[in-house]
């Protein structure tokens, strides 16, 4: 990895570090990394994600409203009910780990 930072620009370098960085701080958030795994473990509707993390209605909705801000997942409507999924490639193989982590214990 070193290498391929080596030969970046140092402006690139930095950018794409912030942007990173911007992301993993997005989910790091307890409340938020909980409804990504639900989200990634099974495609939920809101009312399902209330149920699976055990949090209000209110807090999932604000936090579900930071992770589609930051483009990291999106809605599906169908009909009266909107599916998530996570949309970053990124944010998917790193929630892919922990769901796997977590079905192992």
């Amino acid at each position: 990895m070193s290498s391929k930072l080596n030969e970046m620009p140092e402006k690139n370098c930095n950018e794409y570090l912030k942007d990173e960085a911007v992301v993993l701080k997005a989910i790091g958030h307890f409340v938020r990394l909980k409804l990504l795994l639900a989200i990634e473990m099974k495609r939920c509707m809101v009312k399902g994600l209330v149920d699976c993390v055990e949090e209000e209605q209110p807090i999932v909705s604000q936090q579900l409203a930071v992770l589609r801000k930051g483009k990291i997942i999106e809605g599906i409507k169908k009909g009266n009910t909107i599916y998530y999924k996570i949309i970053d490639p990124t944010v998917k193989q790193i929630v892919g780990i922990l769901a796997e982590k977590y079905n192992k214990s």
